[in-house]
């Protein structure tokens, strides 16, 4: 799937806005290469959904290369 990001630096986490408009949760554990540091706040990305114990989480969390050099 592809959405676009919200960050919050206070807990590692955030939420992606899906292009299908579902809002899905991740975390640092769900996100790979630099980490949630590597990601801004309107990033595209891309992302596979996990179910979580309590809701759908997004997990291999990528920076699509357009978004790289921002």
């Amino acid at each position: 799937m592809r959405g676009s990001t919200r960050v919050s630096r206070k807990n590692d986490s955030g939420s992606i806005l899906a292009e299908d408009g579902e809002e899905v949760h991740f975390d640092r554990s769900g996100v790979g290469g630099n980490g949630v540091d590597g990601i801004r706040v309107s990033h595209s990305v891309e992302f596979e959904l996990q179910y979580g114990f309590e809701r759908l989480r997004a997990v291999n969390i990528k920076c699509l290369n357009s978004d790289l050099d921002q």
